[in-house]
């Protein structure tokens, strides 16, 4: 295997990568749940999606997508996968119903407990030692982050933010379990995720109407640039890079992701004082990190 792909910090950049990825989640599902004027097809929230068909069509399509086009391993799903897997599949439905049913800002900045989760846990279930520099930059961090929580806590129902929160444990589980199946190839953990995660929602899917095509055209995109793409990225960097820097590093995605949902729907996403100064800390955290790091 190429000692550059697995380096720290190939492994950092594929992350960071990861990070940008995912972000797009708000602006997917503010596209799929509200009006957009600018948007020149098909109205997409027209007929209203369930949130739990979103999650539902997401991983399914994005799974099947990758099954059709990334090349096969002569590896077989092992056990140890499904409680990874399980995690995930709790991870994406709790985090679609907080997206399509709370603002982008709350269901992204409030899911971002996860790498508190990750350091309580992870050096217990992974036996890794948190380093110096990614305590320094959850120690910058943690200010950022409790300002994105107070400043989202209060502006929605109590539903989407226990739902963010859930999924912030889920997340957590993920990153974790991604780290444990580290000796696995990254397409394999990524297709069981992605097609457990839609098995599991198939009992309640059932009885929901179909998208339409243009909807399902657009779950296919979220699927696959949202969730089969980068998550192959996090597999492959979580190969070099701990959990907890890991952790860390995602932090990007709830910077991002306000500014996407924005961009599709200014009325309803416009950032407050909260977002951006929750923000400042967060880069600062990234930037601390990178100075910190002893391979820099």
């Amino acid at each position: 295997m190429n000692q550059a792909v697995d380096s720290p910090w190939m492994g950092r950049l594929l992350l960071m990568a990861a990070a940008m990825l995912w972000s797009l989640s708000g602006a997917f599902s503010k596209l799929l749940s509200q009006p957009c004027d600018w948007w020149p097809g098909p109205a997409l929230h027209d007929p209203p999606l369930a949130p739990l068909a979103v999650a539902f069509w997401r991983v399914f399509l994005g799974g099947v997508v990758l099954t059709a086009f990334l090349p096969g391993t002569n590896r077989w799903p092992q056990w140890r996968q499904v409680p990874v897997a399980l995690s995930f599949a709790f991870m994406n439905a709790t985090f679609v119903g907080a997206l399509v049913l709370g603002p982008a800002a709350t269901a992204t900045l409030l899911q971002y407990s996860a790498p508190f989760w990750i350091i309580l846990v992870g050096p217990w279930l992974l036996r890794e030692a948190v380093t110096r520099s990614a305590l320094i930059g959850l120690a910058i961090a943690l200010p950022g982050v409790a300002i994105l929580v107070w400043g989202s806590w209060g502006e929605e129902r109590a539903l989407p933010a226990f739902l963010a929160l859930a999924s912030g444990f889920g997340f957590a589980g993920v990153l974790v379990g991604l780290r444990y199946l580290r000796d696995l190839p990254e397409s394999l953990i990524t297709k069981v995720n992605l097609l457990v995660a839609s098995v599991v929602l198939v009992p309640v899917v059932v009885f929901l109407p179909l998208p339409t095509y243009s909807q399902l055209a657009t779950l296919m995109l979220f699927g696959v640039v949202q969730m089969a793409i980068p998550y192959l990225m996090a597999a492959r960097g979580l190969k070099s890079v701990t959990a907890g820097e890991a952790g860390l590093i995602t932090l990007i995605e709830p910077v991002a992701s306000p500014l996407w949902a924005y961009m599709v729907s200014p009325a309803t996403e416009t950032p407050t004082w909260t977002t951006l100064m929750g923000g400042v800390f967060i880069v600062a955290a990234l930037a601390a990190h990178a100075i910190f790091s002893r391979d820099r």
